[in-house]
Order: structure tokens, then sequence, then C-alpha cells
């Protein structure tokens, strides 16, 4: 899938042409719009030379206070991280260059980075919301004076629509889209239309004999242009019509997609065309040696990306606390020049009062008051501005332990020596748990990120149907071990049927803590029940964790949910319990909690389901009415 540029010619002759124009550019702006143009033209030959002119237009964009020059650099990074397996940069960068684009009213390009951000989510496997995102952007083209973005349009939703599990004939949206772009003379928006249909005249059943011509000829005409992204791409689809016909001739293809997208800086597609071929060689008797080359290379190349992307993570985080903070302090700067003026007023004021004692000493107390309320307000911003701080700073080490978790078993077991001495049985269990330790905690994580995301870029909360019943077992096979430590049984009630509009890894991050808590809170031989029961109209669910604990205080149980609370709570517990609000109210629910007749506590969440009642309920679940 293809991220939205402007309209090429001639790639190779543009670039040469621009490059020699810059040392006679004088006009900053013009300069600016060059940089990105470059960035842009580079986005499907180097991607190294893309971000060295997409950052020169982003800098000189900024200091000449150039908005329209910003967007356009910013959409040109967004490309590059998305090429680079770095979704935090990408969402931050497309977010602000599409709400740049929003106050110019700048329609095109608004229709341009709608497209993009689908793209985006089409990377991260999020094909519902790809599809959302292509339709928006189609029906944006629709009502634009010049159509140059809209061949591009259609040729992203034609390929995400042919992945869909019944796939509609998507021939109409690439006639049109040729139509359109022989109309403009895009030779580019061409070659991609002809690769897609190619794509899906193999996916419909007509013989590769029959398309290979003219995958040749397009990876000529790949090649005379240089667009070397292009050409990876037909290189690796040339590999998958090879296939039935001749496995060497395919591996050799492979081969090429594999070194063209490593030499050009595309890891997304050196990994994918590496993955590819080797899921080809071990379906081959015997299996080639070439396979456990491009084994190892890819586990390497999959420790590198989860390093690298936690990484970005916390310092994406850190940024945006940085970015906070800064915001802060120029808050702090305007109070200060608002009081200095304030004071000039004041003396002007008193001079003036010699003469008109009287009407001076009515402005002096009116005035008086003014500034009594304002340093009280600043003082209570400041006093926020802290506790907002001290809260962030609490959720990263939330999710430190997260995934020091999983790390420090893995550190326990090399270093004390004690695989070798298991058998197996024992060491292939003691691996697994530690698997799924990991696994559910970057879940979770995510999950925690997300939620970062939703309060610091301003992206969007977009829900997906969840699964209640799978999401809670992953909750429950995590907090298992500590469970069976105590002797404490789970029974668990919840309905397989039952389906939600929610975000997967919150829902995780909120499940988890819960049912952490209860079996914290639980004495040994205790038990813990898990019911999900529709409310009286059908329209959401309510889940309760009920534990057979002490209980909560009186005094505690009206401020549990409260941020003032988080100060006093220990271990991290009070602030999950804030987050998990939070979590639920953005995923339009409510959360509660309350203490059991028969001893213990219960906590309840509400959140809407995927369809109504009569549609989704499972035959033996119940309906009740529960209020905190």
């Amino acid at each position: 899938i293809i991220a939205g540029i402007a309209p090429l010619k001639a790639q190779i002759k543009d670039i040469t042409e621009l490059k020699a124009r810059i040392p006679a550019l004088r006009d900053s702006t013009e300069r600016a719009a060059l940089y990105a143009q470059l960035g842009m033209l580079y986005t499907n030959r180097s991607l190294d030379s893309c971000y060295y002119f997409g950052a020169r237009a982003l800098d000189l964009a900024k200091r000449i206070n150039d908005k329209t020059g910003e967007a356009e650099a910013l959409n040109v990074l967004a490309f590059y991280y998305m090429e680079r397996g770095n979704p935090y940069l990408a969402y931050k960068y497309i977010n602000e260059s599409l709400a740049l684009f929003e106050q110019l009213g700048n329609k095109p390009k608004i229709c341009e980075v709608t497209m993009n951000i689908g793209v985006l989510l089409s990377q991260e496997g999020k094909l519902d919301q790809t599809l959302a995102q292509y339709e928006k952007a189609r029906d944006l083209s629709k009502n634009l004076v010049q159509d140059s973005i809209r061949p591009l349009v259609l040729i992203n939703l034609a390929q995400a629509q042919s992945f869909t599990p019944n796939p509609p004939d998507v021939t109409p949206l690439l006639d049109e889209a040729e139509r359109l772009a022989k109309k403009q003379g895009n030779e580019r928006f061409l070659i991609v239309a002809r690769m897609a249909r190619n794509v899906t005249r193999l996916h419909s059943g007509i013989p590769p004999g029959d398309i290979i011509p003219d995958q040749h000829a397009v990876i000529e005409e790949t090649k005379a242009n240089g667009y070397e992204y292009f050409t990876a791409l037909a290189y690796l689809e040339m590999g998958n019509m090879y296939l039935p016909i001749s496995l060497d001739s395919a591996l050799r293809y492979f081969d090429m997609a594999i070194n063209l997208a490593e030499t050009t800086g595309y890891k997304g597609l050196h990994f994918h065309a590496m993955a590819q071929a080797y899921d080809v060689l071990t379906h081959m008797q015997p299996i080639p040696p070439q396979a456990d080359l491009y084994s190892r290379r890819l586990l390497e190349l999959s420790k590198e990306k989860e390093l690298e992307n936690q990484k970005t993570g916390m310092d994406f985080l850190q940024l945006a606390l940085k970015e906070q903070e800064v915001a802060a302090e120029e808050a702090k700067l305007q109070s200060r020049r608002l009081l200095a003026t304030s004071m000039v007023v004041i003396c002007l004021l008193a001079s003036v009062g010699s003469i008109l004692v009287l009407r001076q000493y009515r402005k002096q107390r009116k005035l008086a008051c003014y500034l009594k309320d304002s340093n009280d307000k600043l003082e209570a911003k400041n006093l926020q501005l802290e506790d907002n701080d001290t809260f962030h700073q609490k959720l990263i080490s939330i999710m430190s332990h997260d995934l020091r978790q999983p790390l420090s078993s893995m550190l326990m077991l090399g270093d004390g020596g004690m695989v070798e001495h298991m058998s197996d049985a024992q060491r292939q269990y003691v691996f697994d748990q530690i698997s799924l330790s990991a696994k559910t905690s970057l879940q979770a994580m995510d999950g925690l990120v997300h939620w970062m995301k939703l309060n610091t870029i301003g992206l969007a909360y977009t829900p997906s149907v969840v699964s209640l019943r799978d999401n809670m077992l992953t909750a429950l096979d995590y907090n298992r071990t500590v469970a069976d430590q105590k002797g404490i049984a789970i029974m668990d009630f919840v309905p397989e049927s039952i389906e939600l509009l929610a975000q997967s890894e919150m829902l995780l991050f909120i499940n988890r803590n819960i049912l952490g808590n209860a079996i914290r809170h639980t004495p040994e031989s205790g038990q813990i029940i898990v019911t999900a029961n529709m409310d009286p109209e059908g329209r959401q669910v309510i889940v309760r964790i009920s534990d057979s604990g002490g209980g909560i205080s009186e005094e505690v149980l009206p401020k549990l949910f409260n941020k003032e609370r988080s100060e006093m709570a220990s271990g991290g517990s009070g602030l999950a319990l804030i987050v998990c609000r939070e979590m639920i109210e953005k995923m339009n629910g409510r959360i509660w909690a309350a203490n059991n007749p028969e001893g213990g506590a219960s906590f309840y969440y509400s959140l809407p389901v995927s369809s109504p009642l009569a549609e989704n309920a499972a035959p033996d679940a119940t309906t009740i009415s529960v209020s905190p």
C-alpha cells in the first residue's frame, strides 16, 4: 500500500533539476517548499535522502513561521518513520501535519494526509480502521476541484478491499484510477495501478504465465524511472507469480527484492520480503541451508525492532512530558508578564491618586481584589502542574515495572544456573510461563501507551469489536501463578457470546489490574467470581469481579478512583485504578466498587456492546441492574 505523494514524472531527471536550483534560491519559503518536494521525490528512491531533505524543510519552515512548509515537511517525515517501523513518531508527525492543513483549509492535502493515516494503520494490521480512513479520503476526493490525489486513494482502497474475508470486485476502482492517471499524465500512478491490477489478477486465479510478461514490463519501467521502492515491490510480487512455475526463479526474485530493500533502507519491505522467502524455503524437502540463514537474520531483525520500539515508546512519553513542561513554563511566563503589567498600572494609578484620592482608593481596592484572585489562580495552576508531573512519572514507573517483570525472570534463570538442573518438560513449562508473562505485559503496556497517545497527541479514539471472554482469559492467565500459590479458586462466568466496542489493549490493562488487586486482597484458599451481564436496555455489559477479602474501608471507598487518593496508595495500585477509570471513560463506560454483604469487595465496570441484546446476548446470560 502506497503513501500519498505529489504527482511525480521522470523522477531522476526531476531530482537533478531541483537540486540544481538550490544554490540560486534566495526566498526562504520557496527553499522550504523545494526541500519538502525533494523529500517527497526521494521516498521512492532513498529513505536516507528522504529524511535529510524532510528534516531541512521542517527546520527552515519553523524558523520562518511557514505553516504550509511545516505541514509538508511533517508529511514527508511521517512517511520516513512509517517505513522505518517507528509508529510513535509516524503518528505524531502525521497528526500534526493534518492539524496544520486543516487550519490552512488545504482540502487536497487534508485528503492526502487522511489517506496516509490509513497507510500507517494498514502497516499495523488494523484493516477495519484502514478501510474507514480510505473511505473517508475517497469521499473527500470527490469534492476536490483538481482530482490529482484521487487515483492513489482508489488504488489503496482497492488493495485494502482485496484483503477482506469476502473481497468485492475491485476492478471498477482500478479502472477509474487508471483513467484519471492517464488524464493527468501521471506515470507514477499508472505504474502503481498496473502493479495492483497484476496482483489482483493473480489472486483471482488467472494463470501466472499470462501475468508475468506485463510484470516484467512494470519492473523495467520502475527501474528506468528510478522508483527503487516500487522495483523492490515488483520483484517480490514476481517471486509470488513464479512460485507455481519455477521455485528457483521465485527464490531469485525474492533475493532481488531483499537485497534492493536492504540497500535502499526500506526496513519494513526488507523484513516482509525475507519472511516470505523463508516461508517458501521451509516448505521445501529437504530444507535448504539458506533457510537457516534467513531464520537467524529474521530473529535478529525482530529483536532489533522490538528493542527500538520499546526505547522509542519510552522516549516518546518523555518527549510528550517535556512538551507539557515547556507549555507550563510558557504559562508561568505569561502570568509573570501579566503581573508585571498590573504592577505598572498600579504605579500609574498611584501617581494620579494624589489628585483624586477617593476615586483612586476605590480603584486600588478593586485592583487588589483582582490581583489576589490572579495569584490564587496562578498558585492553583502551579499545584496542578506539579501534581500532573508526579502523576506522569508514576505512569512511567508502572510501564517500567511491566517490562521489567518478564525480563527479571529470564535473567534469574540465566544467572542462577537453574536451567541446567531442569528436565526438558520443566524448562519448556518455565519458558512458556515467561513467554506468556512477557506477551501479556507487552499487551498491557501497549494499552497504556495507546491511552497516553490519546491524551498527548490527540489521536482519535477508534473502538473495535473485542471478545470479553478472550480478553478476560488472557488477564486470568497472567495472574494465575499467584492465584495458584495462594490456593485461590477463580470462577469465570463470562459468556463467550459477549463482544464489546472497546480498545483491546486498554481493556486488558483494566482486567489485569482489577484481577491482580482481587488476588492480592483475597486470603489463601479464598475465591474470586467473575461475571458479565447485560443491562436492562441490552446496550451495555456490566462486568463484576468479586473477591472474598476484607473489603474496602468506608473512608477509602468514595475516593477509590480519585487522583488525590493515589498519593496515599502503595505499590502503584492506587495510580493504576486512576488510569483504569480514565481508560474506561475514554471507551464510553464507567467504573465503581462496593463492599459485598457477605464479605469482600466487588469491582464493576460497564462498556458498550458491539450489537443490541437481541442479536448478541448469550442464551444463559441474565439481565441485571447494578448501581454504584
